[in-house]
């Protein structure tokens, strides 16, 4: 393979508006529409959430069920923080290259799902750490394993706060996801790079919008998984956690109370 690289550009009028060019069949149609570049941009972030979760998630709710390695596991997280995901990305390009897998998707798969790891490892692991002590001595008590207080009580507990670690890790993949057009690749940042490539504010924009757009409905799609994976017995108990409305006492519908007997009465002077 050569070391030139060409990126291919669709060029569209520069006095274009985006509501035409978002309104013109061929922008979304064919191999270089929207709908085919939308398509391989989610499956490749869907890819990168899945391959972060299957890593990330059960070793960090087993250490923390087991309270080990906490400083460890901030340290760790802390720099794969740090580590630019653009950096990992232009570093694992030559590799790729030399080992003839070309400039796509390994580079960037491997470099989203470096940065997805931290967030979704440190909200499991924290998670699973601040479940109710309460919950689990009693599901200890009542004779459970170990293997069985992680997986019934406190996962199950912990699903809201690790479902917001993955919900946030996706958006970032998608948000993070169009820096691949820069390094060879295709999908919704083509259009960003073509636009710059062009000075095209038209595509620039729309393919900014298309991004904001697709990261949006990623939190929103994840906000329902939610939803339907929680269990019952789980959102029950958060519902019955809600404080309850009072309803205002006015003095009219106060219940009367009784006048103690005896004393003398006030009208009249006598003895009750």
């Amino acid at each position: 393979m050569t070391g030139t690289l060409t990126l291919a550009q669709a060029a569209v009028p520069r006095d274009i508006t985006l509501t035409e060019w978002l309104g013109d069949p061929d922008t979304w149609l064919g191999s270089s529409g929207i709908l085919a570049n939308l398509a391989d941009t989610v499956t490749l972030c869907l890819a990168v959430i899945l391959t972060a979760v299957i890593i990330a998630v059960p070793p960090a709710a087993l250490l923390a069920h087991k309270r080990k390695a906490e400083l460890a596991s901030a340290w760790l997280v802390n720099i794969g923080r740090a580590i630019p995901t653009l950096a990992i990305a232009a570093f694992l390009v030559p590799i790729s290259l030399r080992s003839g897998f070309g400039f796509e998707p390994w580079p960037i798969f491997i470099a989203l799902t470096m940065m997805t790891l931290p967030p979704l490892f440190l909200s499991t692991y924290v998670a699973i750490k601040q479940v109710d002590a309460g919950a689990v001595d009693a599901a200890r008590a009542m004779g459970f394993s170990s293997r069985e207080v992680l997986l019934t009580v406190e996962v199950p507990l912990a699903l809201t706060v690790i479902f917001t670690g993955i919900r946030v890790g996706a958006v970032q993949v998608v948000a993070t996801e169009p820096i691949r057009a820069f390094l060879g690749g295709d999908g919704l940042g083509r259009y960003v790079r073509d636009g710059i490539g062009q000075n095209n504010d038209t595509l620039t924009v729309g393919g900014t919008v298309l991004i904001a757009a697709l990261a949006g409905l990623t939190a929103i799609a994840f906000t329902v998984l939610e939803r339907i994976v929680k269990p019952h017995g789980v959102r029950r108990l958060r519902s019955d956690a809600r404080p309850r409305s009072t309803e205002t006492t006015y003095e009219d519908d106060a219940p009367e109370v009784p006048e103690p007997a005896g004393g003398i009465d006030a009208a009249t002077g006598r003895l009750r």
